[in-house]
């Protein structure tokens, strides 16, 4: 048996990592483990965000169906747009990553009721992001038609209406040309 003393069995010695390792000073060796701690966290908290990506778009568009039946809209989202087909739809390739597509559809019930009025045309989708008004965040929803023109955007919350009850229409212009600029 060996002791683990003698040069030939010991894998440290095989290699040489303890003289790789003893060369370094106390603090480049402290400094580059904590380098090493910082960048596996960067790298789980990375691959936890896209891997839950599915679930937040899940959560995402029941909250956002949730609050348009509360307030009355006849509008639904029905699911989140796929990443081929969106890069599809856009003419310069480059999605906005700042919010998610949603396909839109309408309430079969509103369809019957008011049937002279406008329908929603097929292939409508919505762009729910986080709008800048006021100095807050609010959430809302841009209404997107199948030529790729902002047609409302919906508030998502009563802080939101207020506050685009008093935007200035500069403000609206500058999230319209954003959301179409990427689109056509």
């Amino acid at each position: 048996m060996s002791d683990g003393k003698t040069p030939g069995k010991n894998p440290f010695e095989i290699v040489g990592i303890r003289s790789l390792v003893n060369f370094f000073p106390a603090q480049v060796k402290d400094t580059v483990i904590l380098a090493g701690w910082i960048v596996g966290l960067i790298l789980i908290a990375a691959l936890s965000w896209s891997l839950i990506q599915p679930l937040r778009t899940r959560f995402l568009l029941r909250a956002v169906n949730r609050v348009l039946e509360q307030s009355g809209d006849f509008r639904r989202l029905r699911a989140p747009v796929s990443p081929g087909e969106l890069r599809a739809g856009f003419s310069n390739g480059r999605i906005p990553a700042a919010g998610f597509w949603y396909t839109m559809t309408e309430l079969p019930v509103r369809q019957a009721r008011d049937s002279d009025r406008q329908q929603l045309p097929e292939g409508t989708k919505a762009f729910v992001f986080a709008f800048i008004g006021e100095g807050t965040f609010f959430p809302c929803a841009a209404v997107v038609t199948p030529e790729g023109k902002v047609e409302e955007f919906i508030a998502l919350n009563s802080r939101g209406e207020k506050v685009m009850q008093r935007i200035s229409p500069g403000i609206l212009r500058i999230y319209t040309r954003r959301i179409e600029g990427a689109k056509s």
